[in-house]
């Protein structure tokens, strides 16, 4: 009887692999191909509206489907808890930290010819308000959803290695801004994806991390363009 649930418990086990393998890849596939493969070099307001259309029904299907009726989880189990007045000071607190490794990083790229992502500016002014606030929120919630919470949560059940997972984050969120930000922003969004995975880890929310892509994005999308910063 023992040999049986232990049998059953294994298949259970690696059906939920299967599970996670498959959420992982259909998330992640979907967003690289909608950001790496069918948007042109210079994408049209309406090329990126479609990408970010599909981007959030495929988060919706996530949430209201996938992880609750597939993977038998609630939210919780991603990171995306309550919203609570203390997830508040970590992210501010880690986003004055990266404006400083963003100062040191200025010069760095200085040194070797490069830009850092103030240089996208006068591309992100070329687009109309709706999508940058579009952009804007994808940022601050999809991205976190995608790349903090269900990445690192789902690679951990997967591999029992949380610091292979959080690498794997930062690997994933860095290279998928390369294609349009180039190489001297791309090593700036470096230093955020690493930070964000390093303050999800530490937190296990993902709302911290949505102060500190909320405050960076809303900045970079909203206030510098109007500024013409």
């Amino acid at each position: 009887m023992k040999s049986k649930v232990a049998s059953i418990d294994e298949l259970s086990l690696v059906s939920k692999k299967r599970i996670y393998t498959i959420g992982l890849i259909t998330v992640f596939a979907t967003d690289f191909i909608l950001r790496d493969v069918l948007l042109p070099e210079q994408p049209s307001d309406i090329d990126i509206g479609i990408a970010l259309v599909v981007e959030w029904l495929t988060l919706l299907a996530l949430l209201a489907f996938w992880i609750p009726r597939v993977e038998g989880h609630n939210l919780q189990s991603i990171g995306f808890g309550k919203l609570r007045r203390r997830h508040l000071w970590p992210g501010i607190l880690t986003y004055f930290m990266l404006l400083i490794a963003w100062t040191g990083s200025g010069f760095a790229l200085n040194a070797i010819g490069l830009e850092g992502l103030r240089s996208l500016q006068p591309m992100i002014r070329e687009h109309s308000f709706p999508i940058l606030l579009i952009l804007f929120l994808t940022g601050t919630f999809l991205e976190e959803i995608f790349y903090r919470g269900y990445l690192i949560e789902r690679l951990t059940s997967l591999t029992r290695k949380r610091w292979l997972a959080g690498l794997a984050s930062w690997i994933a969120f860095t290279f998928v801004h390369l294609k349009f930000f180039g190489l001297g922003p791309t090593l700036d969004v470096s230093i955020l994806s690493a930070g964000l995975v390093t303050l999800y880890l530490k937190e296990q929310s993902i709302w911290p991390c949505v102060v500190v892509h909320g405050i960076n994005d809303a900045f970079g999308f909203l206030i510098a363009p109007l500024l013409m910063f």
